[in-house]
């Protein structure tokens, strides 16, 4: 009979699903991709919210880091994020960025984010991206 995880099991997962959050986050945060593709899968899925051409849904480890690059590009390499904290329970992760920083064409991008990164047996399933006021972030990516 299965008592449930013994003694130490649950720090020794949580410490390996924090692992695994800041590896994610420190990835994006020195716009690392090869870092990145580590932690990403054909499961994975990444929802971006809003009206731009960015917006949408990116279902695996190609689209999702395709969108980084072309966020990159977009911006000549400006994007970065600020590091926060990362808070872990289990297999999930919440991942929050204070603020994302870039410059385009003229534009600058000044935002609160979150983003949210469920993950499962040390791999990215889904990350939910938040921002605290969408439409500039909408009309900043605008093409």
């Amino acid at each position: 009979m299965d008592d449930g995880p013994k003694q130490g099991e649950d720090e020794v997962s949580q410490r390996s699903t924090l692992n695994v959050a800041e590896r994610v986050r420190m990835a994006l945060i020195e716009n690392d991709l090869l870092a990145a593709q580590a932690v990403f899968d054909d499961a994975s899925l990444l929802r971006m919210p809003g009206k731009s051409g960015l917006a949408g849904e990116y279902q695996g480890r190609d689209a999702i880091l395709g969108l980084c690059k072309r966020m990159s590009q977009l911006t000549d390499g400006t994007l970065q994020f600020t590091p926060a904290r990362v808070i872990s329970e289990d297999d999930q992760a919440m991942v929050v960025f204070g603020r994302e920083f870039a410059i385009r064409g003229g534009r600058k991008l000044d935002a609160d984010a979150i983003h949210i990164v469920l993950l499962r047996d040390r791999r990215v399933r889904e990350v939910w991206v938040l921002h605290g006021h969408q439409d500039p972030v909408d009309e900043f990516w605008a093409e």
